[in-house]
């Protein structure tokens, strides 16, 4: 297991080769490392990081992580354990899997509405400005955002089809083989 989260290590990070300390795996997702007390999650090119190493654990190991896993920090030998008994139980990701299902469909039409009114103000501009090119510019930043939201909804929405997808499979096996 840990041969395999390190060779998805290597995949995700900033700097494949470069040395790391085990005991901070995640701090070293980026170069430089995050810095000692901070997630390496606290900014945009961490998280992303971030977020492509743990679905990609997820989708590989057929698991699925709580929330509050996800905002612990771990260290290899952690994660390693973590996943070995996560991978022990399929019928708990199965679940987690569903319910990490049906809060991206709720969020697949609630953010891209909450976005849409965030940032209203770009339609009051577009209305109001005096030129046509400005009203045209407006109206594309506001109708950017709000599709660039809706965009990142339907593609968490498909990340945890095919993660509920894997899981299931996995748990079928489980049920076959043990009967």
């Amino acid at each position: 297991m840990r041969d395999r989260l390190l060779s998805i290590f290597e995949q995700v990070r900033q700097s494949p080769r470069a040395p790391f300390e085990p005991e901070r795996l995640l701090a070293f997702l980026t170069d430089p490392p995050a810095p000692e007390g901070r997630r390496v999650a606290d900014t945009f090119a961490g998280r992303r990081r971030f977020v492509r190493f743990m679905n990609t654990i997820q989708l590989e190991s057929q698991i699925c992580f709580t929330l509050e896993e996800w905002d612990r920090g771990f260290s290899l030998e952690e994660l390693a354990r973590l996943v070995a008994a996560k991978i022990a139980k399929p019928d708990q990701g199965l679940r987690l899997a569903k319910q990490r299902l049906d809060q991206a469909r709720k969020r697949r039409v609630v953010d891209p509405m909450k976005f849409g009114l965030l940032t209203s103000p770009f339609l009051v501009l577009a209305g109001s400005a005096d030129s046509w090119p400005a009203r045209i510019a407006f109206a594309l930043v506001w109708a950017g955002i709000v599709g660039a939201v809706a965009a990142f909804s339907f593609s968490e929405v498909r990340y945890s089809r095919e993660l509920l997808s894997r899981i299931a499979a996995r748990a079928e096996q489980e049920r076959v083989a043990g009967n």
